[in-house]
This record gives structure tokens, sequence and C-alpha cells, in this order.
């Protein structure tokens, strides 16, 4: 999907092409692009979201310039920008018998049907690192192909899961499912933002990382 956000037309800035993974897009791209609109006014935002071994190859041949994924990116000749860690959080059905915990350890995310990311998405990889007993859970493990059908699934009785905080944050909150935090240690992602290794642009970069380290969630821990 290619969304364009038109912030204005200074030649010093230009287009500026974004991609960003399916699990990260929906929820901070209001934020990162009403930020953009104070920090940098006139830059022109083409927005690329796709998966992370995609935008790797996009990246790595010029198709876009700058990429927002999660952490570790290893691909030669690019240099990357921790932006911030974002926790996991266990998501349950309303009326569920953990709805009232305060906390979930990741050891018990098991023996419950789990719904999980389809295979390929780097989220669902970090998930199961963080709950390592998922694979031997007693239920099923169903999949679902995005964030919002795993939403969807567990609203619908047919399970939990383990999303990122910031898809039950804010406008994605319901009332049909429940967020519970982990325990201590948190499990959590670092995104980080991605460029080409001489890339000129440096400026432009430099603004983004202004423009999400504006934004004010709690679902993010900024890193400076």
């Amino acid at each position: 999907m290619e969304l364009v956000a038109q912030m204005g037309k200074d030649p010093l800035h230009g287009e500026f092409r974004l991609g960003v993974i399916h699990t990260i897009g929906p929820y901070l791209l209001p934020d990162l692009i009403s930020a953009m609109r104070r920090t940098a006014p006139q830059m022109t935002l083409y927005i690329e979201e796709s998966m992370t071994a995609l935008l790797a190859d996009y990246l790595k041949y010029g198709s876009v310039d700058a990429v927002i994924v999660a952490l570790p990116f290893d691909v030669p000749g690019i240099e990357t920008r921790a932006l911030y860690d974002e926790p996991f959080r266990v998501v349950v059905p309303r009326g569920h018998a953990w709805a009232k915990r305060k906390s979930i350890t990741a050891e018990e995310v098991r023996g419950d049907d789990v719904l999980v990311l389809k295979a390929g998405n780097c989220f669902r990889e970090q998930v199961l690192d963080a709950c390592p007993d998922i694979s031997h859970a007693e239920g099923s493990l169903h999949q679902g192909h995005s964030i919002e059908t795993i939403r969807c699934m567990v609203a619908s009785g047919y399970g939990i899961s383990v999303l990122p905080a910031g898809a039950m944050s804010g406008p994605y909150r319901a009332d049909m499912v429940h967020s519970i935090p982990f325990a201590a240690p948190e499990p959590a992602r670092r995104v980080a933002i991605a460029w080409r290794r001489g890339f000129t642009r440096l400026e432009a970069i430099e603004a983004l990382v202004e423009a999400v380290h504006a934004i004010d969630s709690p679902s993010y821990t900024h890193i400076s």
C-alpha cells in the first residue's frame, strides 16, 4: 500500500520516500506525519508499506530513501539509528480469565490457543523468541495475515495473542479485547530508521528522527 502525504514544495527537501513495515506503519504514521508537519513543514513524504525483506531490497536499489523497521536489520551497505523501544502486550478477549491480571509472564503464554502472524513476518519471530513456550503450547497455533486480523480473532474468542503496545493504544483500543503488560523483564522490540551508506540527504533523516522523538506516546521509550 502506498500512501502519499503532501507537506509542501520546498526544493531544499523535495520528495522523500520512506518505507515502513506493516506492523509499525498504521500505528506510527498518523503521529509521525503530524510531527513532520511541524519539524519539516515543506517536505513531501511518500510512504511505502511492506515487509522487512522487500523493504531491504527497495532500500538497497534506491526505490526508497530510508526505512523504519524493527532491529536486527543487518543489510550490507546500510546504516541504522535506533529510534525507540516498544514493549509487547498480551491480548485476551473480554471475559477471559486473565482479563483482570496486572501482568503476565512470558512463560505463561501457552496452553491456550495462541494467535500469531504468518511466517515471514519479523514480528512473529520476535514474539516466538520472547515467548518460547508458544511453540510447545497445549493448544493450537493459529495464524493471521495482519495485526488487525489477529485483533479481530482475539475479540471473537479464537484465542489470545501478543501484539506491540502501539497497536493497543489511542484509537486502537477496543472494548472487545483487553491488553495486559508482561512481567519484568518485559519483552520489547527496538525500532530504527535505516538508510544507504553515503546517502547525501542526512538532514531529511535528522528531520524524521526529530519528528519521531516529538511523538508523546506511552507505547514508546525514545532512544536519544
